[in-house]
């Protein structure tokens, strides 16, 4: 198991996240279960809310991932224990490449998104 990030980078990571958002409270038992609970159908071409939050209850438990960013067709993650070596990433970016059309900016392919989730405190996913 990974361990958590610095509590101060994780808090400085945060402090970057300057992109203008409104502040949402969803009545729910775990962050995974939001998307459900809002009705969100930003992946309806693809997954229900509530096949999404059956992968994100399994990230939650092994990676420490909240849900932070809910959007029209897309999501952002914060995640307290990212994996921090490249080898323990590529089983974790298959996963995110199965989950999403495009994964962290874009990202089509198994090696270039397990580059881009080494230490990374976000993880971002988008649907068509």
């Amino acid at each position: 198991m990974e361990e958590d990030l610095d509590p101060e980078l994780m808090r400085r990571a945060v402090m970057q996240y300057t992109r203008p958002a409104r502040i949402g409270l969803v009545p729910a038992a775990r962050p995974a279960d939001i998307l459900p609970r809002l009705g969100w159908a930003g992946a309806c071409n693809n997954r229900t809310a509530s096949e999404l939050a059956v992968v994100l209850r399994s990230w939650e438990d092994r990676f420490g991932v909240r849900l932070l960013e809910v959007g029209f067709d897309n999501i952002r993650l914060l995640v307290s224990r990212p994996p921090q070596t490249l080898a323990v990433a590529r089983p974790i970016a298959a996963e995110h490449f199965a989950f999403s059309d495009e994964a962290h900016a874009g990202l089509r392919g198994v090696p270039e998104i397990a580059r881009a989730t080494v230490n990374n405190p976000f993880s971002d996913f988008w649907w068509d």
